[in-house]
């Protein structure tokens, strides 16, 4: 049986086989980097390289045809074949370091499986050049000789790190690697003569096609399950994002059913509530507004589709976050000073997503203040923010705004600095005079009087200048201490 399948191979299907193979590999080097310029996934990359290079070994093996025609043209014999063997056994090792991302696992097990391979590819590379054009062909053929035990240990080395690597598709690649690297070793010259083997070179070809289609088979599947995992975790972010969404719209008519039962009962009050209510509605409005949530949802879905994954989960928990702060702070009376420059963090976070996070926010509180002893009306200081950023910051470079709080007589001196354009010519560029910020400042100094009363706070604007040119504004918000 075995010399009837010697036979087929060596005399009648050899050189379809070896057709069939580099088609097969053709068609894996041009998917893949197909899916790299998808994706942007240096995997696919990787594993192009590698499908590509493999191909490039053995058509120098091709009996006939035009694949003989473009060896001879292009100079391809063994000594390429050796050369670009020895290439896609070491790009094996830097693909599947990319594809199982050991960097961020352990940079240290990266650069030990990565970094011998590279130097032996610059080995073969350097040795080959020198035997081609310099027509001395002893070092590429001491370097031939020495691949082997060294790959060896190099997989030895590289699989035993690959085993505590908590990724199930890691058995794949290893799978196949060691597939690879025990029908390679049979088509070696060497080692299939020896006794209890004793094949012909058809014959180990054949033997390494077959390792090939089935290390191939392997890291494909592997690579499409990997694929299959990313689209699955994006859905699973779309659906978090909209059970949020969810959870905020009914958060917002249980408060609307509260206040509509509490102002029921509280007849007496009814005047003063009334009053709060609106303000904190409309303070409400002018925060969540169709224009921030426009602007924060597509910075969220820029690092979606940059596959920044995990940097658009931190901020769809952050935009998450205020949008509930604000509308149970609708249904507070007041909050402490930690409370609000907390929420005033997370919406900072939020708009500097539009700016790429090159706005420096900075919160400085003095040592003789404890922010959780000290209490304000809920979101008052969000409109001194928002009035820096759109009319100060917003086309200044290096966008800078320090928020520092200090004592200040009886009380606490609140002071909001920026760097930008300066009160006079943001009144220049603002062609109506009645914007949604002026209402938010006017919804704040009406928070402030409902709360401290008349002539208890004080809201004071300074002009910085520099050279003589406008450098900035600094808003001074003074207010008496109410401990809660």
């Amino acid at each position: 049986m075995l010399a009837v399948i010697r036979t087929i191979i060596e005399r009648d299907t050899y050189n379809s086989l070896l057709y069939t193979i580099l088609g097969g590999l053709l068609l894996l080097t041009t998917y893949h980097l197909m899916l790299f310029f998808q994706n942007r996934s240096r995997a696919y990359l990787l594993y192009s390289c590698y499908t590509f290079f493999s191909m490039l070994a053995y058509i120098p093996l091709a009996e006939g045809g035009f694949l003989q025609e473009i060896s001879t043209y292009f100079g391809l014999d063994d000594g390429t074949k050796q050369y670009f063997t020895i290439i896609f056994n070491c790009l094996y090792f830097v693909f599947f370091a990319a594809f199982l991302r050991i960097r961020k696992v352990n940079p240290k097990w990266h650069r030990i499986i990565t970094l011998p391979v590279y130097i032996l590819m610059a080995a073969a590379t350097l040795s080959f050049l020198v035997m081609r054009f310099g027509d001395y062909d002893l070092f590429f053929h001491l370097f031939k000789k020495s691949f082997i035990p060294l790959i060896a240990v190099q997989i030895f080395v590289s699989f035993s790190l690959l085993l505590r690597v908590k990724n199930d598709l890691k058995y794949y690649i290893i799978f196949g690697g060691v597939m690879l690297f025990v029908t390679s070793l049979i088509g070696v010259h060497f080692v299939r003569e020896l006794p209890w083997i004793n094949i012909s070179r058809k014959m180990g070809d054949a033997v390494y096609y077959f390792g090939v289609i089935v290390e191939n088979l392997a890291f494909s599947y592997a690579l499409g399950y990997q694929q299959k995992i990313n689209y699955r975790d994006k859905v699973t972010l779309q659906e978090n994002f909209i059970a949020e969404m969810k959870k905020n719209e009914l958060l917002k008519d249980s408060i609307s059913r509260e206040n509509e039962k509490r102002l029921l009962v509280e007849n007496e009050k009814i005047k003063y509530l009334q009053e709060i209510s609106d303000l904190k509605l409309s303070v409400l409005q002018s925060q969540i507004n169709p224009h921030f949530i426009f602007n924060a949802l597509n910075s969220i879905k820029y690092y979606i589709l940059e596959h920044e994954t995990q940097i658009a989960a931190e901020y769809l928990t952050k935009f998450s976050n205020i949008i509930r702060t604000i509308l149970a702070a609708s249904m507070k009376r007041e909050l402490t000073l930690e409370e609000e420059l907390h929420t005033l963090k997370i919406y900072i976070d939020i708009e500097n997503l539009r700016f790429n996070n090159e706005m420096d926010f900075s919160i400085k509180i003095s040592p003789e203040i404890d922010p959780t002893k000290v209490t304000l009306p809920p979101l008052v200081l969000q409109p001194f923010l928002e009035n820096a950023i759109l009319h100060g910051i917003s086309t200044v470079d290096n966008k800078k705004i320090n928020v520092e709080v200090e004592p200040c007589n009886n009380g606490i001196k609140i002071s909001i600095k920026d760097n930008g354009i300066g009160r006079e010519l943001a009144f220049k560029n603002n062609k109506n005079p009645v914007t949604r910020q002026s209402m938010g400042l006017k919804i704040a100094h009406g928070m402030l009087k409902n709360y401290f009363g008349a002539g208890a706070y004080d809201i004071k604007y300074v002009d910085l200048y520099e050279n003589e040119k406008p450098a900035g504004t600094l808003v001074v918000v003074e207010l008496p201490i109410c401990k809660s």
